[in-house]
């Protein structure tokens, strides 16, 4: 992607955790997949709308939350998550241009 914007991955969260307590709102997401049973992973995966959910109470006392990112696929309404360092790509409203997430701030 040429000219690519950055944003920071702790301001990418708070703004998908801002966006998601709005109504009819949601954000676009890349990122990469891992299954940590199989060991597969690398694809990346596009989510064209998306919103922000709490962990189900199986997830809960199972996943450590600061590593994961629980998330609701508008489009199937399906419950999924992603290792919150694996997210590279968001888009916001209202033009849901894609910025990079830096989770290392490089700029």
């Amino acid at each position: 992607m040429d000219n690519e914007q950055y944003i920071d991955g702790n301001e990418a969260i708070r703004r998908m955790r801002d966006i998601s307590r709005g109504h009819n709102t949601y954000f676009v997401l890349l990122h990469l997949t891992y299954n940590q049973k199989t060991g597969h992973g690398g694809e990346l995966r596009k989510v064209e709308r998306c919103r922000l959910r709490t962990a189900m109470s199986d997830e809960a006392f199972s996943l450590n939350g600061e590593h994961y990112l629980p998330y609701t696929d508008l489009d199937t309404d399906e419950p999924k998550m992603c290792w919150r360092k694996l997210i590279r790509y968001v888009g916001f409203p209202p033009k849901y241009k894609l910025l990079k997430v830096d989770w290392f701030k490089r700029f």
